[in-house]
């Protein structure tokens, strides 16, 4: 968790531009964006009924096994959902976004802004991927696949591993714990799995939701992933308050940036949450400090 996420350090520092927004905010919007711009594209249209089915930026954005040389689409197929006009429509982004508003601004609290916004993209190239591989190995015709239902449902998973007991309502409705909502969920892909021509992106949703899981069982934490400058910049962005990254150079730095996450774990997960290697990682810090203070 990087300084800007922690709860001492929110209340001091005057923040303006896109980092006074959670990334849930900015992550819903960009969505949003995309869904509104892509009304206005040209339309597809099915030769023969002439009823439209997409529209071109829709078809620019989305994950295609007949585009595979598209490298962009890896990541932009999580912020395409169908069009407007299409049968599913408004459902599919609006189902997305509100489980991604509902689910995701607990996780963010606890994993940090920049932590949850690596996650999500990561879920997104997990979904992709669980979809290329079945493609793949079923030998089935091209297909495509669009939207942000792998990377919320990486969203879901985590959140019924990280509170298994909190009740949720399905349809604002039937109250339910998570972790039932979590069979619920898996019974559901797996029905839709062996329905040929559903239309769902089961395979998608599964990967993840695997990938959700393993991040929580194996203690993973991406903080030595570094984000582009120039989004960074953007992100972080607070008025004339810059904040301080420690020099590249320092053979230390990375030490201590990990040491930093690993210690923000404990103070929300406990000791006990830590992984051998984390242990590891904070021993060694804790000698580096000894040696500084000699």
């Amino acid at each position: 968790m990087g300084f800007e996420d922690r709860h001492y350090s929110q209340s001091n520092i005057p923040r303006s531009g896109l980092s006074q927004y959670s990334m849930i905010t900015i992550l819903i919007a960009i969505n949003a964006i995309v869904f509104v711009l892509d009304m206005f594209s040209p339309a597809i249209r099915n030769p023969e009924t002439g009823a439209v089915f997409g529209h071109e930026l829709t078809n620019y954005l989305k994950l295609s096994t007949y585009h595979w040389y598209l490298p962009w689409t890896w990541l932009t197929h999580g912020f395409s959902h169908a069009s407007i006009d299409t049968e599913i429509g408004f459902w599919h982004i609006g189902g997305n976004m509100l489980t991604l508003f509902f689910l995701g601004r607990p996780i963010e609290q606890r994993l940090g802004r920049w932590e949850f916004l690596k996650f999500y993209l990561l879920a997104i190239l997990a979904g992709g991927a669980g979809f290329y591989l079945v493609q793949f190995l079923s030998g089935w015709p091209p297909a495509s696949v669009l939207g942000a239902s792998g990377a919320v449902s990486g969203v879901v998973a985590l959140f019924i591993f990280y509170y298994p007991r909190q009740t949720l309502l399905i349809w604002g409705i039937l109250p339910v714990p998570a972790w039932l909502l979590g069979i619920i969920m898996l019974l559901m892909n797996l029905k839709y799995a062996l329905v040929p021509g559903s239309g769902i992106s089961w395979e998608a949703h599964l990967a993840g939701a695997a990938f959700g899981l393993a991040y929580f069982w194996f203690g993973w934490n991406f903080s030595s992933l570094r984000m582009p400058n120039t989004i960074a910049d953007k992100l972080s962005a607070s008025g004339p308050l810059k904040i301080h990254n420690p020099d590249a150079r320092d053979p230390n730095a990375k030490l201590t940036q990990q040491a930093d996450a690993i210690l923000e774990k404990i103070n929300v997960q406990g000791e006990d949450s830590l992984t051998g290697r984390e242990r590891k990682l904070l021993k060694r810090y804790s000698e580096m400090v000894r040696q500084q203070r000699q």
